[in-house]
């Protein structure tokens, strides 16, 4: 018997038209812009997130007013177009600033955070008095010497001056009770440190190195042994004349 077979003959697909398949991916991209953009406005040029306070904190009242009165940052602008470095270098600017952070807090605030100046000794220069910090710079000029500073005779104070280093290195070693009795301290380069105290008995400190042991002997060897100059370079072997 003569057999047939029959197949199915498939149906052509049909595509949807090449503009049809583009349009939705169209849309996405023209939707994730115009959110692109709106968060571009919102966030530079926008109010929503303008600065509406700026906070200065680590500083005194004195030293806050002065700060705040250099600082200018309109309220109103976007933070997010504040220019934290030029900020941030006008309060460098301030005298008695040591270093300053400046960040933004969002939604709305400039904060400031100010490391001040701490003096430690005062130095005459140029005919004026002025503030010396422990890393050696004369930041301030002052009328009278603050209570509590050891005055310091230098020929070039500064931050390099190996004699600034020397003399504000024994001024840290001093203890309180002992600064009070120290008229003047000098220091012509930086392995000769000399005291001059207020009963105008003089200390040869020399460098400054033993600083502590220096320290710690000095007193007793004033109480003991009677003398107008004492020789304490090496604090193993004092010599008082």
């Amino acid at each position: 018997m003569d057999t047939a077979t029959s197949r199915d003959t498939a149906a052509p697909r049909s595509f949807p038209p090449r503009h049809q398949r583009r349009w939705p991916w169209i849309v996405a991209l023209v939707t994730a812009l115009s959110v692109l953009a709106g968060c571009v406005y919102a966030v530079f040029f926008s109010p929503l997130l303008a600065v509406t306070s700026v906070t200065i904190t680590g500083a005194d009242d004195a030293l806050t007013a002065q700060v705040r009165s250099v600082v200018s940052v309109p309220t109103g602008t976007p933070l997010a177009r504040v220019n934290l470095d030029a900020v941030a270098a006008t309060v460098e600017g301030v005298a008695e600033v040591a270093d300053v952070e400046v960040a933004r807090e969002w939604p709305d605030t400039v904060a400031i955070t100010v490391t001040p100046r701490v003096p430690i000794a005062v130095t005459s220069a140029n005919g004026q008095l002025w503030l010396l910090d422990a890393g050696g710079d004369p930041y301030l000029t002052v009328d009278t010497p603050p209570p509590g500073l050891v005055t310091v005779q230098l020929a070039a104070p500064g931050r390099n001056d190996p004699a600034t280093a020397a003399a504000l290195s024994v001024v840290q070693a001093l203890t309180p009770d002992f600064r009070s009795q120290v008229a003047v301290l000098s220091a012509r380069t930086g392995f000769d440190v000399e005291l001059t105290l207020i009963d105008r008995k003089k200390v040869i400190w020399g460098e400054p190195t033993d600083n502590a042991q220096k320290m710690q002997m000095l007193p007793a060897l004033l109480a003991v042994r009677d003398g107008t100059e004492y020789d304490i370079t090496d604090p193993t072997l004092a010599t008082v004349r």
